[in-house]
């Protein structure tokens, strides 16, 4: 009978420390949550990651922190990333295409986004806006061609220095149209295109939504073609780049990563909270001002996209940018 007893206050005491162990390690977040931009701060990643800031904090009941962390193609948050601990107070915000930076780093890893751990997508917009200072002569993409055409070299074009897809949207826009322009490099995504756009100093540039949005919106730039699915509600009078009959470019996913191996639970819980956090009245206004849709999809979606834009955009980024 003591036996039993003893085993019994034993069972008692195990299964209660139990409880006590999961409900602690259910317990998220007790601290800050620290989420990486890889880009420099004003840019597109940026303004998105800290419009939800707010809002996704109080979804889960905790204080959301923004770092700019850029640098090398955005390897420098990357690997960041990978070396934090799966507990989720450490992610990172990045459009989804951004991580294909791995095909022109060297390293051509594109697999590179399975070593982490996705967990939603909180928004999407156009990759790139090719746009125009408003007082330009060019009122079209037609008008610079022909001028391209008839002064092959004289136009400068202005994009980000580490290559990318922005980068390489010039690239193919400028050989589909059969036109040779100088390339204008800058640091950072958008990096200061737009200042030096705006000051002459170049004559056009490839720019994310969020970037030109703003300056074609306030007259101060002309939008010449867009890299989206449609045209934009805000530039009915913007062709698409197919319309264009130049090449296509995947839509910017904006979206939550994490380190690897980060539990299922934790993961759901983040990925619901990002689900009410993008319904956000304030977020979606922002959204409309800067040229992204507040859109949610779960993991499974966005591994589906990741694998689509692999086979589409990986054979483009290899061949343009040969390994070092």
């Amino acid at each position: 009978m003591k036996i039993i007893k003893v085993f019994l206050v034993l069972f008692i005491c195990i299964f209660f420390c139990g409880l006590t162990h999961n409900a602690f390690a259910q317990k998220y977040p007790t601290k800050p949550i620290r989420v990486i931009v890889p880009f420099t701060a004003g840019g597109s990643n940026d303004l998105v990651a800290r419009s939800l800031q707010k809002p996704l904090g109080k979804a889960l009941g905790g204080t959301i922190v923004v770092e700019n962390l850029p640098g090398a193609s955005t390897r420098l948050a990357t690997l960041e990333l990978m070396k934090a601990a799966p507990d989720g107070y450490t992610l990172m915000h990045i459009g989804h295409v951004a991580l294909m930076g791995y095909y022109y780093s060297g390293t051509y890893d594109s697999k590179v986004w399975e070593k982490m751990t996705l967990i939603a997508q909180n928004g999407d917009t156009a990759y790139g806006i090719l746009d125009v200072r408003a007082d330009s002569p060019f009122k079209t993409w037609g008008d610079l061609v022909s001028f391209a055409k008839k002064n092959p070299g004289k136009l400068a074009a202005g994009g980000p220095a580490a290559g990318g897809v922005l980068n390489l949207i010039i690239i193919e826009t400028a050989k589909a149209a059969g036109i040779d322009v100088k390339y204008v490099p800058f640091a950072g995504a958008n990096g200061g295109t737009g200042t030096a756009l705006l000051g002459g100093h170049i004559d056009y540039r490839v720019a994310s939504g969020p970037d030109a949005y703003p300056n074609i919106k306030a007259g101060r730039t002309r939008g010449l073609a867009v890299s989206y699915n449609e045209r934009l509600p805000g530039m009915p009078d913007v062709p698409t780049f197919k319309e264009l009959g130049l090449p296509e470019y995947p839509n910017v996913a904006f979206a939550y990563w994490g380190p690897a191996n980060m539990p299922a639970n934790l993961i759901n819980q983040i990925s619901k909270a990002v689900e009410q956090a993008v319904k956000d009245p304030d977020y979606i206004e922002f959204g409309k001002r800067m040229a992204w849709q507040p859109v949610f999809k779960d993991a499974q979606m966005l591994k589906e996209e990741m694998k689509s834009f692999e086979e589409i955009m990986g054979p483009r980024l290899k061949a343009a940018y040969p390994k070092k």
